[in-house]
């Protein structure tokens, strides 16, 4: 019976890694409350009630765990100290982040428990892409909101990182582990990557690409020659892919002549206004509700500041940051450990990547995909924390 409940919990696993592209996607048409990842979590959750007490080791886990809930009570505090934004009692915390967080508990321990699950779920992430991108090819998913292109109701820009993630993902598959055979595989698999990229429009997602791409090379871990050979290649399909984008795409091209321009990315201002924020609110936080009621006052513009860490600091003031750096920093070195230990750069690039795209976009705190991808990097490199090397992984 117990193992019965563990492949369906493994299944229920893979079918919300499947959903979490179609995060915002409500095909039921339930007011965007009952997306197909929501109902994916629930069933997900749910199959972890009967395995908690055999699979789910807290433990090495709570080091990460305990500054993000720390987090969300502070800014509970700082939301009863500001209680004129508050109007009701569930505004007084983000729910939804403290919902993220707890999934994303379940998941790093799912992981951990049994880590023959990671490459099926990375495989059913990529899989869920090249989906998106078959049925927005057939004109499916695709629609537009006060003149804004969304794919299955995503803001392109999440959805450019998305399929930033997913490229990277595959490629690193075959920087790894190089033969011609895989190449002839994978090489193709990210045309569709790529496609998605383009057709978001993203600034962000276009350098996600780069960016990550640069990481994962510069470090892989092999010969002097080799590295060299490698970084030639990658610099060289690099530059003939940057001037295929730029020629093909005309909104990808003017995006970036006119950040070239301007210098402005497009939150110049939010990000001024709201370092102002904090510069006049240095300690307390207006908590999650009093972020957008700020920005206004600075601003002129009822939103938040498009960046994980302003948005933080000014919910949660200076304690709030604090727990939210104690948690990247903990993770960072966790992750600079494994390296060390396995040479495999994939969770590297992957964090710089998440980190990179938190900094940029609204609401990415309440984002299943950033926090999934926190539970991958925890949940496959926790094990060495471990001191028991001889643990009994569940098959």
């Amino acid at each position: 019976m117990i193992k019965l409940l563990n492949v369906i919990n493994d299944y229920c696993l893979y079918l919300l890694v499947f959903s979490v592209t179609f995060e915002n996607w409500d095909p039921f048409n339930f007011a965007g409350s009952l997306s197909i990842t929501y109902l994916s979590t629930i069933l997900y959750l749910g199959s972890w009630v009967p395995l908690i007490a055999k699979n789910f080791h807290f433990a090495l886990l709570k080091k990460f765990v305990i500054p993000l809930l720390s987090l969300i009570l502070v800014g509970f505090i700082c939301s009863a100290i500001y209680s004129e934004y508050v109007e009701e009692l569930k505004y007084a915390y983000h729910y939804r982040a403290l919902l993220l967080i707890i999934l994303m508990t379940f998941i790093a321990a799912h992981l951990y428990v049994k880590p023959k699950t990671l490459p099926i779920v990375l495989n059913s992430y990529i899989a869920s892409m090249l989906l998106v991108f078959l049925l927005v090819s057939l004109g499916k998913g695709v629609s537009y909101e006060n003149g804004r292109l969304l794919i299955f109701e995503e803001n392109p820009n999440v959805m450019g990182a998305k399929a930033s993630l997913a490229f990277l993902i595959t490629v690193s598959k075959l920087i790894n582990n190089y033969s011609l055979r895989k190449a002839l595989i994978i090489i193709p698999l990210c045309i569709p990557f790529i496609s998605l990229i383009a057709m978001s429009g993203s600034r962000g997602a276009f350098v996600s690409l780069f960016l990550g791409f640069a990481v994962l090379l510069y470090f892989r871990r092999t010969g002097v020659v080799n590295k060299l050979a490698v970084i030639i290649f990658g610099v060289l399909g690099s530059v003939v892919l940057i001037t295929y984008l730029l020629e093909t795409n005309p909104i990808i091209a003017g995006r970036f002549a006119d950040t070239v321009e301007s210098g402005d990315i497009g939150r110049n201002s939010l990000w001024e206004a709201a370092v102002n924020v904090i510069e006049d609110h240095i300690i307390i936080g207006a908590g999650f509700e009093g972020v957008k009621p700020r920005m206004y006052a600075y601003s002129g513009a009822f939103m938040n500041p498009h960046n994980i860490f302003l948005y933080v600091y000014i919910a949660c003031g200076l304690p709030g940051i604090i727990f939210f750096l104690i948690f990247l920093l903990r993770l960072t070195k966790l992750l600079f450990l494994h390296f060390k230990q396995n040479g495999d750069s994939l969770n590297l690039v992957l964090f710089v990547i998440v980190i990179f795209n938190m900094s940029k976009q609204g609401g990415s705190i309440g984002k299943t995909l950033f926090w999934f991808f926190f539970a991958v990097l925890i949940g496959s490199t926790v094990h060495i924390l471990s001191k028991d090397d001889n643990k009994e992984v569940i098959k």
